[in-house]
């Protein structure tokens, strides 16, 4: 509903570009992908690459009377592989996005309104990891390694499945005992690329002494590129390639149209409003991935449904307070319901922020505030701003907690964005 403040105005264009970033607490993702996907199967029954599988020491000799260290040894080994896993999913991500964006507010009363179009293009892109739970029946296990001592006839050699998801293998050069896991966690890589057109349209509906009620509406094209691409951990041998993969990967196209509509109380000294976005939910859909390497269920059917991106409705509420002759405001924004954005994270932002208003011709606006994901990763950035020579705007942002990169801790997500306003 911002273009009810240009009522009455001046036109005014403002062309600005912004990118950020945002990781995992996990040092190096790629690096440490690529050095436990080697304790992975391939799909489709292929044997392992070089240096294959998670090496457990000489536990062979532990086997025979008693086999239970061995299987003791198993298991602790797995307890590992699952942590690891969990950290991966929760903390091995890497997201990144460029943003540029052009609005335009004209002074034209045609229909006692002010009209608004608006272009913009938007990038993002993300890795991270998806968990599959290792499955291991230590009762099956003990029948397979009885089972396997008994037909070895005391030499143990080759390999054989304690259950569904773990094997042993004597490894012939070392005579060490090595475990595979046969399990479906991947390694997803996702990108978007959406041009958005909108026009836009607000007038007054009611007023009175003590304010003025403003209603707006704004329909949008939009031009969506998707691309997805998905690897199970044993079938990965560079990571870091698999996510550079995603710029030559396909991209689908899809087209399709928003609608958002909005309400603002305008008083002397305050605003409040209310904006309904994404009205009718646009859809969109992410080209398929292969999925004949899967055999996890959970992870198929989330495959499945992570194919569809919808734009999911939000209310978005805003409050504001402003100063004698505006010279400072207070704004606080809130959204009422989370979200999902095109990269599957959830978003639901809770913001305030603070602006003063100078005469000098160099700097004219300083601005600072915070805002804070309460869905999602639930990360809280400061940011700064100022506006330069009265037309030049710079915006900096920063998350507050930190991640351990090269031994030096960095802010978990950084935004910058940099725009140019005309007036006329």
């Amino acid at each position: 509903m911002r273009q009810a403040e240009q009522q009455n105005s001046e036109s005014r264009a403002v062309l600005s570009g912004a990118a950020g970033l945002e990781y995992g607490n996990l040092e190096n993702v790629f690096e440490f992908v690529d050095e436990i996907s080697g304790g992975y199967k391939p799909s489709g029954g292929g044997r392992p690459g070089p240096d294959p599988g998670i090496d457990i020491g000489r536990i062979i000799d532990a086997i025979d009377p008693n086999i239970r260290p061995a299987i003791d040894a198993i298991r602790r080994e797995i307890t590992t592989q699952a942590g690891i896993l969990a950290l991966i999913a929760s903390e091995g991500y890497g997201k990144t996005w460029l943003a540029a964006d052009i609005p335009i507010a004209w002074n034209n009363e045609f229909l006692g309104g002010t009209w608004t179009t608006h272009v913009g293009w938007s990038g993002v892109s993300k890795a991270y990891g998806v968990s599959v739970p290792i499955d291991f029946d230590v009762d099956r296990a003990i029948a397979e390694l009885e089972r396997w001592i008994e037909e070895a006839n005391g030499d143990l050699s080759g390999e054989v499945a304690l259950s569904d998801q773990v094997s042993v293998r004597v490894d012939p050069a070392s005579g060490n005992t090595i475990v595979l896991l046969d399990n479906d966690s991947s390694l997803i890589t996702k990108a978007a690329r959406l041009t958005d057109v909108g026009f836009g349209y607000s007038r007054p509906a009611w007023s009175s002494p003590n304010g003025r009620l403003y209603v707006g509406i704004e329909a949008r094209l939009y031009l969506m590129e998707l691309s997805r691409l998905s690897a199970r951990l044993g079938d990965i041998t560079d990571s870091e390639e698999l996510f550079k993969s995603i710029r030559d990967a396909d991209f689908r196209s899809a087209t399709d149209a928003g609608l958002d509509i909005g309400l603002l109380w305008v008083g002397e000294t305050y605003q409040l409003g209310a904006q309904l976005t994404n009205v009718n939910q646009p859809t969109f859909d992410f080209p398929s991935v292969d999925l004949a390497p899967y055999r996890d269920t959970a992870l198929i059917s989330f495959l499945e449904r992570d194919q569809r991106y919808v734009m999911d409705r939000q209310l978005k509420l805003e409050a504001s307070l402003f100063g004698r002759n505006r010279k400072w405001a207070a704004h606080l924004g809130f959204d009422a319901d989370p979200a999902t954005d095109a990269m599957g994270d959830r978003f639901q932002w809770a913001t305030a922020s603070v602006a003063l208003d100078f005469e000098s011709s160099w700097l004219s606006n300083l601005r600072f505030g915070y805002r804070q994901n309460l869905a999602g990763t639930e990360l809280g950035y400061v940011n700064a701003g100022a506006t330069a020579f009265r037309h030049l705007n710079i915006d900096v942002a920063s998350a507050l907690d930190t991640v351990r990169i090269d031994g030096q801790n960095l802010p978990q997500g950084l935004m910058v964005s940099l725009g140019v306003q005309f007036n006329w």
